[in-house]
């Protein structure tokens, strides 16, 4: 009976580590990421951005953000340091991460858009998405993985 109980409550102790671990955000690939140094290769919002998306023939993608934004602070922990999530990016689209404290021509512009904010853009500066919110790895792996397949803005909206 005793052997019993102690193999019970050591099943509840596991089960808890194991629970808290899952909310802590921990994940092999993005401690993988982090400890191979690997990251977003983000790019200064600007006309510039746009031509090397062209010249790449890639879709432009904004991660819309501000110091003040708790929620952001935590896509950049997790959904930017996903290893699968950086792939993506790097493979498919050219990166721009644009602050409120940036008076470059995209902070203007969505400048009363809510924070943290994910836009797709195609090379010529056409929103083809726009999501308000934190995104986890999985959604924004879907997400990416639809716009890429079918870079129409109707088939976003």
């Amino acid at each position: 009976m005793a052997i019993k109980r102690d193999c019970q409550w050591s099943l509840g102790i596991i089960k808890v580590l194991l629970a808290c671990t899952l909310l802590s955000g921990y994940s092999p690939a993005r401690a993988e990421s982090r400890a191979a140094g690997v990251a977003i290769d983000w790019q200064q919002p600007g006309t510039q951005l746009f031509e090397r998306a062209q010249r790449l023939n890639k879709l432009v993608f904004v991660n819309l953000t501000a110091e003040w934004c708790q929620v952001c602070k935590k896509m950049e922990q997790t959904t930017y340091s996903d290893a699968n999530v950086i792939a993506y990016i790097a493979e498919h689209l050219v990166a721009a991460r644009v602050s409120d404290e940036d008076h470059g021509e995209l902070a203007q512009r969505y400048r009363n858009h809510a924070r943290p904010a994910t836009v797709i853009l195609n090379a010529d500066a056409a929103e083809i998405l726009h999501k308000r919110g934190y995104l986890n790895a999985q959604l924004m792996q879907w997400m990416m993985a639809a716009v890429v397949a079918n870079p129409s803005p109707e088939a976003h909206r």
